[in-house]
């Protein structure tokens, strides 16, 4: 009884078996005179098309000893031969390509602020909870539209948007969507650029430089919109005796 086909192929088609790498229970092995023999498709039925378009030698069916029938023949015509059979994912490993230039990595580039005499627009202002509520208190509805505010460590809050209000506090500008502190800049202003790359963006976050380099990461989902309402609500919770 026929229990596989077999299929041989000439010694220079090893990569023409790169194609049907992916087809389950194929084995492949060379023999002596280096032509590649492919065994374990099915007994039966049509072939996927893969392995039909295979450039073959020679096609057999194999029964359950080993004597191999030349395709429709009845009459063997020879004997599988014991060759180092391989899982053909085995036979044909994949390769990685290699660079076409040799690679290294890049010496890293230090994030430092330096003092900058250039004049930047403010775009935020870190002060602390006890200023912005006293500024929301007497502040006009139309001067608190345009802001939002989180509360970030030791009671400090950010207050993002323009017109800033006028109250003690460090200013901030922005850069490539980061926020650097006025009066400051990248020592090397390509940073901005890069950091800004790698981050989701300020639509889901803001980055918060201090001027001695550190910075805060704020979701943007934090950043509430400024009315006495909420100020005062986020005073009782930080500022209980306020």
């Amino acid at each position: 009884m026929i229990t596989e086909r077999i299929l041989v192929l000439a010694a220079g088609q090893r990569s023409a078996l790169g194609t049907v790498r992916d087809q389950p229970g194929l084995r492949a092995a060379p023999d002596e005179a280096g032509q590649l023999w492919l065994r374990g498709l099915p007994a039966t039925g049509p072939l996927p098309l893969a392995l039909r378009q295979l450039p073959a030698l020679a096609s057999y069916e194999a029964d359950g000893e080993g004597r191999l029938f030349p395709a429709g023949r009845p009459t063997p015509t020879g004997r599988l031969p014991p060759l180092a059979w391989l899982p053909l994912a085995a036979f044909i490993p994949l390769e990685m390509p290699t660079a076409a230039l040799p690679g290294h990595r890049p010496a890293p580039i230090a994030v430092r602020l330096i003092p900058s005499a250039a004049p930047r627009p403010g775009a935020a202002l870190l002060t602390t909870l006890a200023s912005l509520k006293g500024y929301v208190e007497t502040a006009p509805a139309v001067r608190l539209a345009g802001l939002r505010f989180a509360v970030a460590a030791q009671q400090q809050a950010l207050i993002v948007g323009t017109p800033l209000p006028s109250i003690p506090g460090q200013e901030y500008w922005v850069s490539a969507g980061l926020l650097l502190p006025a009066g400051f800049d990248f020592e090397v202003p390509l940073v901005a650029k890069l950091l800004a790359s790698q981050r989701p963006g300020t639509a889901v976050e803001v980055l918060l430089f201090f001027p001695d380099g550190p910075y805060e990461v704020i979701p943007a989902a934090q950043l509430h919109p400024v009315s006495r309402s909420a100020v005062r609500l986020t005073t009782r919770t930080f500022l209980p005796d306020a």
